[in-house]
């Protein structure tokens, strides 16, 4: 019996008139490019909703379909681990006597939820098909249930009166006790809320602070007396190999940990303070290591100008922006859609955040004279073909990069700007020759990273007159109008859920080089960078309000605003 073939989901959209054949092909020629799924791109693009996506798939298949978010039978969700949950990708609904009724979004592995749960519960599986963003809805409240809340074990009050007793290492090697549970508790919280930092920091001779970084915003979570802190950092220095008994003096080390086949890095940072040591504890996702450009959320304008940029075989290309705008994630990027058997690719980093397969990764330590510098040197004795220095911080890395470039290297790095253009001013006053500045450099890359808004809260709202003006100026073929979040149990009330990048992407070409070479100021190359197609930060910021990326209070948070002509 031959396997009933089913039409492609552009073929149903088009037969029931909802796209055209002109529609599909233009998003096929974007899914070429973003490898995006087909849907998403639709969706992205006006030209259909996940409303209409999802009714034409459960025709095809057969199914019965969720048109807005159903109510999960919580004992049933609890008897499920969640890495099977996420492994096939559905979501328990309820029991109906001996059938069990689950939801997906993935019509590709309708066989195996079959399969697999009817093997778990010996009950008949009805699966109910769910667009995709009322999906990852769901499984954010699942695995984000408490929202903010957060305990902590009585046992850890005392006496306000009463010192800290003496705790030993093996009580803060035993997972029992209420120390070791309080760390546990919060590095687990923090994973859950998908934060990035943890900051634990002595607020009073009384009281600790615990944060976490979310989408970039720090947030106070709870607190636990001040005189069981110097235990709870103890713990933490055991985790990551430190010093248990120095406290005078900063510590940096790092742990791992695999939860839900995903692995972390955490790295580690104390520091005295008035009231004791502060915690940092910066959160990694090794998975993170393996994302491409076209991963990052850049716009399809700046995307394409980036691809243009790394086909260079050689030459300076540097990403600017201050701490925390992305900067490693988007050289990792970058040598990600490089790398490949052909090419040799060496990187000198403070720290190495991120290990990718098939590349020299080296770790600078000054400690031992294992500068940036003296890497670059090395570096050109061992024949690469791209050189990544995670950061340009003084004269003499920026004359052996240039010298690495103009030898035929290609040569990536960061600099501390608050612009792209501003990049070239701050080369020159390093001590970088404007000539040797104009023949090496390639192009920059300018960033931030600003939140996005959550789909699931988010309303139309009318923008501001003045910058209704300029978005219609700008983009004359949007509806001036942006989305804002009320805040909902999805965002924790915030109003906003992940981050994308915004960017300007400064490409030197053979006007701009001649500006360079003739030391003009940087206003001049900035405008002449315009003019040649560079979108400033803010401009591509409202590129994407206009989408419903973002809202116009973020993008004016991060960039400041536009200076009126």
């Amino acid at each position: 019996m031959m396997e009933k073939r089913y039409k492609r989901l552009g073929d149903i959209l088009i037969e029931k008139g909802i796209i055209s054949q002109t529609d599909l092909q233009y998003a096929l020629s974007i899914q070429k490019e973003t490898k995006r799924p087909i849907g998403e791109i639709l969706v992205d693009l006006g030209l259909c909703t996940w409303y209409q996506i999802t009714k034409a798939l459960a025709e095809q298949y057969g199914l019965k379909f969720f048109s807005e978010k159903p109510k999960i039978d919580l004992d049933l969700k609890n008897r499920i681990k969640i890495d099977l949950m996420e492994e096939l990708r559905f979501i328990p609904i309820k029991e109906e006597g001996d059938k069990l009724v689950v939801t997906t979004d993935n019509v590709y592995n309708l066989s195996l939820i079959k399969k697999r749960l009817k093997f778990l519960f010996n009950k008949d599986v009805e699966i109910y098909l769910i667009a995709p963003n009322l999906f990852e809805e769901l499984m954010f409240e699942i695995k984000h249930e408490k929202g903010f809340d957060f305990e902590v074990s009585n046992e850890l009050f005392m006496e306000e009166e009463e010192e800290e007793e003496p705790i030993t290492e093996e009580e803060l090697l035993d997972d029992s006790t209420p120390i070791v549970r309080m760390v546990n508790n919060i590095i687990e919280r923090a994973l859950q809320l998908e934060a990035s930092d943890i900051h634990i920091e002595p607020r009073s001779r009384r009281m600790v602070a615990v944060r976490y970084r979310i989408d970039g915003v720090l947030r106070k979570i709870t607190e636990y007396p001040r005189s069981t802190h110097n235990s709870i950092v103890t713990r933490i220095k055991i985790l990551s190999n430190l010093n248990i008994t120095e406290r005078r003096l900063p510590q940096d080390g790092k742990f791992y940990l695999k939860k839900e086949n995903e692995q972390y890095d955490f790295r580690v940072s104390t520091m005295p303070s008035v009231y004791g040591e502060k915690v940092v504890i910066r959160i990694l996702r090794v998975s993170q290591s393996h994302r491409k450009l076209e991963e990052l959320g850049y716009s399809e304008y700046n995307f394409k100008r980036i691809q243009e940029l790394i086909k260079h075989p050689y030459g300076i290309i540097l990403v600017t922006g201050p701490t925390g705008s992305g900067k490693s994630t988007t050289l990792v990027g970058i040598i990600n859609s490089l790398n490949h058997e052909g090419v040799n690719i060496i990187t000198a980093e403070d720290p190495v955040e991120y290990t990718i397969d098939g590349i020299t990764q080296c770790q600078v330590n000054p400690e031992i004279g294992l500068t940036f510098a003296k890497y670059l040197r090395t570096f050109l004795r061992q024949d690469p073909d791209i050189i990544m220095v995670g950061e340009i911080r003084d004269k003499e890395t920026a004359q052996l990069a240039v010298e690495a470039s103009l030898t035929g290297h290609l040569v990536l790095s960061t600099l501390h700007t608050n612009t792209a253009p501003g990049a070239i001013d701050r080369l020159v006053n390093m001590g970088i020759e404007p000539s040797l500045i104009s023949s090496s450099l390639v192009g920059v890359i300018g960033q931030r990273l600003v939140r996005k808004v959550c789909k699931r809260c988010a309303v139309k709202s009318d923008l501001p007159d003045k910058y209704r003006d300029i978005a219609m100026k700008l983009y004359p073929e949007y509806e001036p109008y942006q989305f804002v979040a009320q805040g909902c149990d999805a965002c924790n009330d915030t109003g906003y859920k992940g981050r994308t990048a915004i960017a300007e992407v400064l490409i030197v070409d053979e006007r701009i080089r001649k500006l360079i070479k003739r030391g003009n100021s940087i206003i001049e190359v900035t405008e002449a960078a315009k003019e040649e197609g560079m979108r400033t930060l803010f401009e591509d910021g409202m590129y994407k309000v206009l989408n419903g990326e973002t809202t116009l209070e973020e993008i004016l948070r991060v960039t400041g605003g536009e200076e009126e002509e």
